[in-house]
């Protein structure tokens, strides 16, 4: 499952206290503003007991920052598929 959707269905606050983290934090993670280190991805693993895996993470992540910046550009292109489906 990725992050941002189980923030959004369990909320800010619940996945704070979950995760060990500032409800704000939580918040940037659901809206996509930053991504958890490692080290606090490491703990939402084992918080959700697997439900929310590293690719959940990170992947979504990784997509809405290349959108953003294809947006910026303007090209629309989102870089090498090879590297999103490693």
């Amino acid at each position: 499952m990725e992050l941002s959707v189980y923030i959004q269905r369990v909320g800010d606050l619940a996945a704070s206290r979950q995760f060990g983290v500032t409800e704000r934090t939580a918040s940037s993670w659901r809206r996509m503003e930053r991504a958890p280190s490692p080290q606090i991805a490491l703990r939402i693993v084992e918080a959700s007991e697997g439900l929310i895996d590293w690719k959940g993470i990170y992947q979504p992540y990784a997509r809405y920052r290349l959108r953003q910046a294809a947006r910026v550009r303007g090209d629309g292109k989102m870089g090498s598929s090879k590297v999103l489906n490693t």
